[in-house]
């Protein structure tokens, strides 16, 4: 874990600005008044190895924003979901501009320009999430920028309760379940977000993500089904085939490849938390593979490694 703490004052302005880039990505900030003394603080915990990590940052009146040139120059994209403690957050990012109270957190797309600040000082818990990660678990995630979600009851109040046990637990646990920490941090995430039903209004086409997520509701239900095919999807939603596929073509993926995607992630999942007793063909038809070779086969194409080399990481 990499524990950072700084305490800055007015002629370290650029140094919080180095820092605050190295943590999340580059970012320019701006004080307001440049005479005036700053402080902040910045406490990260990560994981060795990995993109994820959770912070926790104080710091007087700033304003952060990033732009085309800094996200083509940052070849590691990802996702941060900050949680203001103490002081209203503002946010602008694809057209939408939002403002944050304690209790609510928002989510910050990486790959996009935005904006973002506090006109008082304030206190944050943020939590990074690589983009791969985010994009495999969320379809389209930059839909969820344009919100801010509660957490102050619910499965929202529960997610961030669990980062909090995250920074409390992280350092008593292996490189391996700290990881682990943080992908079911990711699970509990996209629990809350794909229950938020005003997605559907954030659309300009509210019947279009009406659908998508209703078959995204459908396939999540039935990934063990080796029979989820796109006209079983189709006819479920109540929309023709084609209209199926026209749906899923600015997405990165086809319907087939989605579905596979979620399995393979469902199946990942299983293969680190099940016993020893339960083997790899067992795990691969629950989630609707019906032949062990293939699964083995796309699940090294989707991770880099095969389902027994993750296996005998974790026996």
């Amino acid at each position: 874990m990499n524990n950072i703490k700084s305490m800055l004052t007015s002629n370290s302005q650029d140094r919080w600005t180095q820092l605050v880039s190295q943590t999340y990505f580059p970012l320019t900030l701006s004080y307001g008044n440049h005479q005036a003394k700053f402080q902040g603080s910045l406490k990260v915990w990560k994981a060795e190895g990995s993109d994820y990590s959770l912070s926790r940052l104080c710091s007087d009146k700033a304003e952060y924003s990033r732009c085309h040139s800094q996200i083509a120059q940052d070849n590691h994209a990802s996702f941060l979901v900050t949680i203001p403690l103490r002081a209203n957050v503002f946010f602008s990012q694809h057209g939408r501009s939002l403002n944050c109270p304690p209790g609510h957190f928002i989510v910050e797309q990486g790959e996009a320009p935005y904006r973002f600040g506090y006109e008082a000082p304030n206190d944050m818990w943020v939590f990074k999430i690589p983009s791969q990660s985010m994009k495999s678990r969320i379809r389209r995630p930059e839909r969820y920028s344009q919100h801010c979600f509660s957490a102050e009851k619910g499965i929202g109040c529960a997610f961030v309760e669990f980062l909090m046990i995250c920074s409390q637990r992280v350092n008593e646990c292996s490189v391996d379940d700290q990881n682990r920490l943080f992908e079911q941090a990711l699970s509990m995430l996209s629990l809350v977000l794909e229950q938020d039903e005003r997605v559907l209004n954030s659309d300009q086409s509210h019947m279009k993500t009406a659908h998508l997520m209703r078959i995204e509701r459908y396939i999540s239900a039935n990934l063990g089904n080796p029979d989820l095919t796109p006209a079983r999807i189709a006819a479920f939603c109540g929309i023709s085939l084609r209209y199926l596929h026209k749906l899923f073509s600015g997405s990165g993926y086809t319907v087939r490849e989605w579905v596979r995607v979620q399995r393979l992630e469902a199946a990942h999942r299983d293969l680190e938390a099940s016993p020893d007793g339960i083997n790899i063909g067992e795990i691969a038809y629950r989630w609707g593979f019906s032949d062990q070779a293939q699964f083995c086969r796309v699940f090294r194409q989707q991770f880099g490694y095969s389902a027994s080399e993750l296996r005998s990481n974790f026996t």
